[in-house]
């Protein structure tokens, strides 16, 4: 549930962006959109706490099949997020690294490719990226720690935050982060704003989860805004591809045979 929602945010579900209230149950599959300084606060089924300030996107990753996975995936390519977890925890995706905290508080910062964080309380498992997506051997972030890696280096540990990542830090994160939801007797219902565009829609498309997205919006073809958008990139996604082009995958016709000789 988003327990707090202060500033400009909305929510992507399925292919429609809706705008965010206080109160709203948030889905699997979900992509929430933060403006500049605004803030989201989500309380989780397992029980967790977590707070996302923008300006940034999260998403919430489904599970994958038809078992649970016993901690909560979200996706982080952009914004602030403090954890506050009891077991099994939160896995957090970042474009640097894969982040799992088990138990404990972390704040941490994303910003593509540049990623710091700071272990609260609790402990952290940190697993750097190789260039094919892979994840590297695991390393373990210790309670007060700080850790960060820039654009091109590898993840630098600290016996504490500098001076610049502490101002930085929402003033909020100072603060243990509450619970209100329990204060919610009625689901609100979502207020549908418009349809994600391409240039929305095009960094998922280009992450980890291509396949996924590709799927969940090949509905967008339909609109002939979003599908001239695509064309010139129509070669990265093979099925939307083969829809649009169906001449290009066509079999060749058959050879004609020789005439017989009489």
């Amino acid at each position: 549930m988003a327990s707090i929602v202060d500033g400009d945010a909305r929510v992507l579900r399925g292919t429609t962006w809706h705008k965010l209230v206080p109160g709203a149950r948030l889905e699997d599959g979900d992509i929430v959109s933060a403006g500049e300084r605004a803030q989201v606060h989500l309380e989780l089924n397992a029980g967790g706490l977590v707070n996302f300030v923008g300006t940034g996107t999260l998403y919430l990753v489904p599970p994958a099949g038809k078992a649970k996975s016993p901690a909560t995936m979200l996706v982080l390519p952009k914004g602030w997020l403090k954890i506050v977890v009891p077991p099994p925890g939160v896995q957090v995706r970042a474009a640097a690294a894969d982040l799992t905290v088990a138990t404990g508080a972390v704040v941490m910062r994303a910003d593509g490719p540049v990623l710091d964080f700071f272990v609260e309380s609790g402990s952290a498992s940190i697993a750097e990226l190789t260039a094919s997506g892979a994840d590297q051997a695991t390393r373990n972030a210790k309670q007060d720690e700080y850790w960060s890696k820039s654009a091109t280096g590898a993840f630098v540990p600290s016996t504490r935050p500098p001076r610049a990542f502490i101002d930085a830090i929402p003033r909020h994160y100072l603060d243990a982060l509450p619970r209100f939801a329990a204060k919610f007797k009625n689901r609100p219902t979502l207020v549908a704003e418009r349809e994600v565009s391409y240039a929305e829609a095009e960094p998922w498309l280009s992450g980890r989860d291509r396949p996924v997205f590709e799927r969940r919006f090949s509905s967008r073809l339909r609109d002939p805004v979003f599908r001239k958008a695509v064309e010139p990139d129509v070669a990265r996604y093979p099925s939307w591809d083969r829809r649009l082009h169906p001449e290009k995958f066509a079999p060749p016709p058959p050879k004609p045979r020789p005439a017989m000789s009489p």
